[in-house]
């Protein structure tokens, strides 16, 4: 494969549609060049809209429209606004509009390089949707009723994708979700026991699917992080991944707020 320039525009807006494939919605549509998805609320990824193409609609008409929209939806308005893709006459209409920022996100990436799982006692596993979503309400210490929508969300992926657990000695410590499009594999649900933590079962869950991607025909990985997720954005730096781009929801300011 050739070397990719991580930062060439062409390559960001692919990492960006890619992985808007890997985590779809059960419900979405086209609004004049914005993707706006719809998941019962469930995760704001799932449950924003996107700018995704040029438009030709003003911008105050069409953010009052995706508030009509996703209020008959019963959800509030969120806008997922990645820095890159996005100008910033549309974070000033937003503004004007009574939007505010937060919980920015970053996109990491790295090209793909196999690295050793192995671990005496420790296995990884593939699994069916079922047995992963019991297998993450353990980990996270829910109930698996609350994983329904996420449920559905899986079925919604049309990539292939890769559902896979991590066993130390037959005990459940780690999860992961992997999904390849083309030559790009993206990282999701990475998530550890709290008990095992900072034991290297992250990372082996990452080296795991790493493996798997580059079977299945990639050579680059992307995943999408809280910017104020230390201990996984360290984690993703001891791992070789950049920082790529970043984005922000942008959500109603409350008319009674100070």
């Amino acid at each position: 494969m050739e070397k990719i320039k991580t930062m060439d525009m062409d390559f960001l807006e692919r990492v960006e549609e890619v992985a808007l494939n890997a985590w779809t919605a059960p419900h979405q549509m086209l609004y004049d060049g914005w993707l706006l998805r719809f998941a019962g609320g469930y995760t704001k990824r799932a449950n924003s809209a996107n700018v995704r193409y040029p438009s030709t609609i003003p911008l105050r008409e069409k953010i009052i429209y995706c508030q009509r929209i996703y209020a008959q939806q019963g959800l509030p308005t969120l806008f997922r606004v990645p820095a890159p893709f996005s100008s910033e006459q549309f974070r000033r209409s937003l503004d004007e509009a009574k939007f505010c920022s937060f919980d920015p996100t970053l996109v990491l990436g790295r090209p793909l390089v196999e690295s050793d799982k192995s671990m005496p006692g420790l296995t990884a596993e593939t699994l069916t949707s079922e047995a992963w979503i019991s297998l993450r309400a353990t980990l996270t210490g829910t109930s698996e009723a609350d994983w329904e929508m996420h449920h559905r969300i899986l079925d919604c992926i049309v990539p292939e994708k890769c559902l896979m657990g991590l066993f130390y000695k037959d005990q459940p410590v780690a999860c992961g979700m992997g999904v390849v499009e083309e030559s790009l594999l993206g990282f999701f649900s990475i998530y550890t026991l709290t008990a095992q933590r900072r034991q290297g079962f992250g990372r082996k869950i990452m080296a795991a699917l790493t493996q798997w991607g580059i079977k299945h025909g990639a050579a680059y990985g992307y995943l999408q992080v809280e910017g104020d997720n230390q201990p996984a954005l360290a984690m993703y730096a001891k791992l070789g991944f950049e920082r790529l781009y970043e984005y922000t929801y942008w959500k109603k300011i409350r008319e009674n707020a100070k």
